[in-house]
């Protein structure tokens, strides 16, 4: 079902599709390691697509273009090997849209009223990002203004590589925990795929919710 959309901006959603799988100990790129079936990344597709009057031409995909042709927008890392910072910066860099919704290709579980409820907060704000369980954040289901950009670019070539320090020189609305639970009592959107246990995890959770 769509959600109703109270925006009145252009908005892109960013998807970093560059995380390794050795971790998960399995020899492919994590995005295209299956859960249920499908594609890692193709879940967080179709949550995207969820949201109202947005489709896979709102999508940038940061990873090369030759592995998502079928993509229309598809951009390289330009500082690789500089984490998720490096992919949030090349992404925000490609994309048109002053707001952006940054994701991880390992999260299927995203809620799009959350993500909805986050879009409608980043009026007069850099960056919106939850966060939870006594401080931790998730940057990779956030929201960033191109207005981040210096500021990313800066600690990338100081080597600042943590997300967390860009907050002090931008305006961020950080959403708590209490919020989040209205539209994810469970806080399964933050839920990532980083260990073959996680797998595991992921499909009992899918089972659990199709017997619901």
């Amino acid at each position: 079902m769509k959600t109703k959309d109270r925006r009145h901006f252009s908005l892109t959603a960013i998807i970093l599709a560059g995380g390794e799988s050795s971790r998960v100990g399995l020899n492919k790129s994590k995005d295209q390691m299956k859960l249920a079936g499908r594609p890692l990344i193709d879940w967080v597709v179709s949550t995207l697509t969820s949201l109202d009057n947005f489709t896979k031409e709102d999508i940038i995909i940061v990873n090369s273009k030759e592995k998502y042709s079928n993509f229309k927008r598809v951009c390289k890392d330009i500082f690789p090997q500089k984490g998720p910072l490096g992919g949030i910066f090349s992404g925000l860099k490609a994309s048109t849209s002053q707001y952006n919704l940054v994701v991880g290709c390992d999260m299927p579980f995203i809620e799009v009223k959350l993500l909805q409820y986050m879009i409608e907060n980043i009026y007069t704000y850099d960056m919106v990002i939850p966060c939870y369980s006594k401080g931790l954040i998730e940057p990779l289901c956030a929201i960033y203004s191109k207005s981040c950009l210096e500021v990313i670019e800066r600690n990338l070539k100081a080597g600042v590589l943590p997300v967390r320090e860009i907050f002090p020189h931008l305006k961020v609305k950080f959403i708590k925990e209490k919020e989040i639970k209205k539209f994810d009592a469970e806080l399964y959107s933050f839920f990532n795929i980083n260990f073959q246990g996680d797998f595991t995890k992921a499909e009992k959770l899918i089972k659990m919710r199709r017997t619901k």
